[in-house]
């Protein structure tokens, strides 16, 4: 592992470690065997503040290759992200005409579920998904979407300029961070986009979703951070607009500097609520998370000492990260509920509990879901009602029974 000692905006060495949640295994690397689940390598998870940038990220990170090289989450399973991108498509239109045979660019496209929505809208377009993981190469060459297959960075040389590039949900998990703004810069037209998501750190905090820190997330940001790295490399924020998705997801439209466009009133509202966040707040922070896991394991430890049984719905990395750092194993939950099959049979890392698909709850009955993957909570409960009459817990801000 390597040691995050300098702020990556700022350059700062001064930093304050405010939530560390002990060794952690590689949460999206499933486990063939109740075995390997519980005796799987475990790395060091916790996250630190540089106060001069207010800028936080991971204290140390684990080669990219352990992280991404196999993956298993494919984004077309997931049905609210969908109709996610499809609007997305739209509200590009106020910021960029698209012609036939511009480039769309996709940075870790995953299995390719963003542009196929785009090309729902527009098929002339010509739809490049740039990606690190060997695993979704066929899927996307199946789709006409043409896959390179190396992580975007500076080095990236498209050999076009994109009219649009969008990267949801994946510039946290790129490291060096700055190298990846420079590869934008690079690949970007002068008057295009890039259209930049992610889960923003105001809501994470907020709603005590320490979940959301795993090992692929090196970065935790606020707008700030994203105004201050852009200018640094020659782009500036034009835009922002937040939704709900992935527990809180701010988008940012970026433009470069040489750009017409210019920064709307959309922006100074979320730098208003960012001035809340501080040292002093990120310490306490920490400690009241501290106090949560405990609440959380003595509720659903006390469930089982009354002779409920519990299953969860979600075999996601914030579960993952959940389950190992509030200790909750086998012994607690019967089983995990998730609709990827290439999930199912297989095991959470550091918790010997297997991930089955919905129809194994209807021979192995439970009293409660406990929904990890949380922020489709919604979603998940109108899909689950059919077939389950049982209560749902979940976590997040405060224990919850629905």
């Amino acid at each position: 592992m390597i040691k995050i000692t300098r702020c990556p905006i700022s350059g700062s060495n001064r930093s304050v470690k405010y939530l560390d949640l002990g060794d952690v295994p590689l949460v999206n690397n499933l486990c063939e065997t109740r075995e390997e689940s519980l005796t799987i390598e475990r790395f060091p998870l916790a996250i630190q503040l540089f106060p001069a940038s207010n800028f936080t990220c991971l204290t140390e990170i684990v080669d990219k290759g352990k992280l991404f090289e196999t993956y298993l989450y494919y984004s077309g399973i997931n049905k609210p992200y969908l109709a996610h991108c499809s609007r997305m498509y739209d509200y590009l239109g106020d910021f960029v005409d698209l012609h036939e045979n511009d480039y769309v660019v996709d940075v870790g496209g995953n299995d390719g579920s963003l542009l196929k929505e785009f090309r729902k809208k527009n098929p002339k377009l010509v739809y490049v998904n740039v990606d690190g993981s060997h695993s979704f190469l066929e899927v996307n060459t199946a789709a006409g979407i043409q896959y390179v297959n190396e992580y975007f960075s500076e080095e990236t040389d498209l050999k076009f300029k994109a009219r649009v590039i969008t990267s949801t949900n994946v510039f946290q998990h790129t490291e060096p961070m700055r190298s990846f703004v420079k590869g934008i810069y690079r690949n970007l037209s002068e008057d295009g986009v890039w259209c930049l998501e992610f889960p923003y750190f105001i809501t994470t905090l907020v709603n005590f979703n320490y979940d959301q820190v795993y090992h692929e997330h090196v970065y935790y940001f606020l707008l700030q951070n994203i105004i201050d790295i852009t200018e640094q490399e020659g782009l500036k924020v034009v835009n922002t607009s937040f939704y709900d998705m992935h527990a809180g997801t701010l988008r940012v439209i970026i433009a470069k500097q040489s750009s017409s466009r210019q920064p709307d009133h959309t922006i100074d509202q979320f730098l208003e609520m960012e001035k809340i966040i501080n040292e002093d707040y990120c310490l306490d922070w920490g400690k009241r998370t501290y106090e949560k896991m405990v609440e959380y394991k003595r509720f659903l430890t006390d469930l089982v000492s009354e002779g409920k049984k519990i299953a969860c719905f979600g075999a996601a990395g914030k579960g993952c990260v959940f389950l190992n750092s509030c200790e909750i194993d086998h012994m607690i939950i019967d089983y995990i509920i998730d609709d990827t099959p290439l999930k199912q049979g297989k095991y959470m890392p550091g918790t010997g509990i297997q991930v089955v698909s919905r129809e194994y709850l209807d021979t192995h009955k439970v009293d409660y879901i406990l929904i990890l993957a949380h922020n489709f909570k919604d979603y998940i409960i109108e899909s689950m009602r059919p077939q389950f009459d049982g209560k749902f817990l979940v976590m997040y801000p405060d224990i919850q029974v629905i």
